[in-house]
């Protein structure tokens, strides 16, 4: 019985290796995009408080916050380490 289970699972298996590299790659990527995107949002925020723009900089520090690594790409990682989950999952039948 496993070993059907294994022949079923085995292009699964090999679907989800490729998405988890995939995504590693691209999270990568983007993670340096978006905090040199986070600095530039960072800097813009400081001057909008220097300038009075409550508002405007405080929207900023939040979208400083988002795109920074401990926001969009902490999530990010953690759909890779689900990704991982059931693969491990799966390898372990």
């Amino acid at each position: 019985m496993k070993k059907i289970l294994k022949i079923i699972f085995f292009p699964i298996f090999i679907i989800l290796n490729i998405l988890k590299y995939v995504l590693l790659f691209i999270l990568n990527v983007g993670t340096r995009i978006l905090s040199l995107i986070s600095v530039l949002i960072a800097v813009g925020a400081v001057a909008s408080f220097i300038n009075g723009e409550m508002e405007l900089g405080i929207t900023a520090i939040i979208l400083a916050l988002l795109f920074s690594p401990y926001g969009l790409p902490l999530i990010a990682s953690k759909v890779i380490i689900g990704i991982e989950a059931v693969n491990l999952k799966i390898k372990n039948i």
